[in-house]
């Protein structure tokens, strides 16, 4: 792909965050991709199926590359707190669309490549959990949704917790139910 079709894509990817923090992904049209762009409806299409394509493509190339394998609880957290509105409207503020696939692909992916490189010492119970375990994959992904279900339950609360507190009580986690488990 060329620099110039590249750079579109990325004026593309750009457009839809930048709407994103302001309305839910069901009541964007393409139309207004477009016209924050400057790009004709036919560019859109030349390079992606439709807006939850684009959102896709958007979410790997400029949301994934932030994410710390060193600490990929941490990294996912602030990038979550960073950009509060465009998740809010990517997660509980649509009918029919959620992001929650997208991520757990994503913080899975992390926490599995992390764990197998001897990564993740700041949740060293993720690492040890997942490189012990006979199904890997299945391991990072059961985790990753643990996480992400949190992290959703924290974006529907309005951020009650703040950035710390959220990601000790994840990075805490085992040791909380080890401690229920003994009660």
């Amino acid at each position: 792909m060329s620099q110039q079709q590249e750079k579109r894509k990325a004026e593309l990817a750009r457009a839809l965050r930048s709407l994103l923090k302001h309305d839910a992904i069901e009541k964007i049209t393409i139309e207004k991709i477009c016209q924050e762009a400057g790009v004709h409806r036919s560019t859109f299409y030349r390079y992606f199926q439709d807006k939850y394509d684009l959102l896709h493509y958007s979410f790997d190339e400029f949301l994934i590359a932030r994410i710390d394998e060193n600490h990929v609880i941490e990294s996912t957290i602030s990038m979550i707190a960073e950009d509060k509105a465009l998740f809010r409207n990517v997660s509980i503020n649509n009918e029919k669309f959620s992001l929650f696939e997208i991520m757990l692909e994503m913080v899975s992916q992390h926490l599995l490549a992390g764990a197998s490189a001897g990564r993740l010492h700041d949740i060293e119970w993720v690492e040890q959990l997942i490189v012990h375990s006979k199904y890997p994959k299945l391991t990072s992904e059961m985790v990753a949704g643990a996480i992400l279900t949190g992290l959703l339950q924290w974006i529907n609360s309005n951020y009650q917790m703040d950035v710390s507190e959220i990601s000790d009580f994840i990075r805490n986690l085992q040791k909380f139910s080890d401690s229920q488990a003994r009660n």
